[in-house]
């Protein structure tokens, strides 16, 4: 009897670890999830958080607005993006050493991948062995009808109004102005996204935010909850298969 005791024990006991590991193992599936799914029409699920250590507000905010744009699954993308002041992203079980640290300079190699349907590691790689832009076009253009796209020296700063003024409908002329008064790229990400998430002018959110504000304050004074801070709001359109 003891015996048959310490059998059904040891069988539940087994049984329990297995359960516990395979709810596990579906959780980290679902963090790791790609970046377009809609939870609702105010914003998309790109949650790179489990397992992998945490980005900046700006950082998290901006790849996962990059994957929603272009469609793309969010560890791809933050797989290739290594902020210098960040952690490096590990979301998957071997992270490539091929990085950028440059916001404009990855939306620009995203966006030569998708046009020329290559790989984005590629395009990264070969930005970081020395070529330029247009030889970059000019090596994936080869053979394909249309794709070969000189592009000159202002294609990053280009790449990143295309981006913004499409994800978020908003003038190009002033999304080069806060460019030109030294804010950079996720810091103009990150306030139009607040903007659009509490429904108010991207320049009251700038302006507060240039006075020492910081964006958790804002967006409780215009209860946005924290969570929701670094959710990238849907974009009003997406990429449309042509480079900047």
């Amino acid at each position: 009897m003891k015996k048959k005791l310490v059998c059904f024990l040891t069988l539940l006991c087994a049984v329990s670890l297995v359960v516990s590991f395979v709810g596990s193992a579906i959780g980290v599936v679902e963090a790791l999830s790609p970046g377009t799914k809609e939870s609702s029409d105010v914003s998309v699920d790109v949650s790179i958080t489990v397992p992998a250590p945490k980005l900046g507000l700006e950082e998290t905010l901006f790849v996962g607005a990059v994957a929603a744009f272009f469609g793309m699954d969010v560890s791809v993308v933050a797989n290739l993006y290594a902020p210098p002041a960040s952690p490096t992203v590990e979301v998957e079980i071997k992270t490539p050493q091929i990085t950028v640290s440059e916001p404009k300079i990855l939306l620009s190699a995203v966006y030569m991948s998708q046009y020329y349907d290559e790989d984005p590691l590629t395009i990264v790689d070969m930005k970081n062995k020395g070529y330029d832009w247009d030889e970059i076009s000019e090596q994936k253009g080869k053979g394909k009808k249309n794709k070969n796209k000189k592009k000159n020296l202002n294609f990053e700063d280009d790449s990143f109004v295309a981006f913004v003024t499409s994800y978020y409908d908003y003038p190009p002329a002033q999304v080069r102005k806060w460019l030109s008064l030294g804010m950079s790229e996720t810091e103009i990400m990150f306030a139009l996204n607040l903007a659009a998430r509490a429904k108010v002018n991207p320049n009251a959110m700038i302006n507060e935010w240039r006075k020492g504000q910081t964006w958790e304050a804002i967006g409780a004074k215009y209860k946005v909850p924290v969570n929701d801070l670094t959710k990238p709001v849907v974009p009003i359109k997406k990429f449309d298969h042509v480079l900047p």
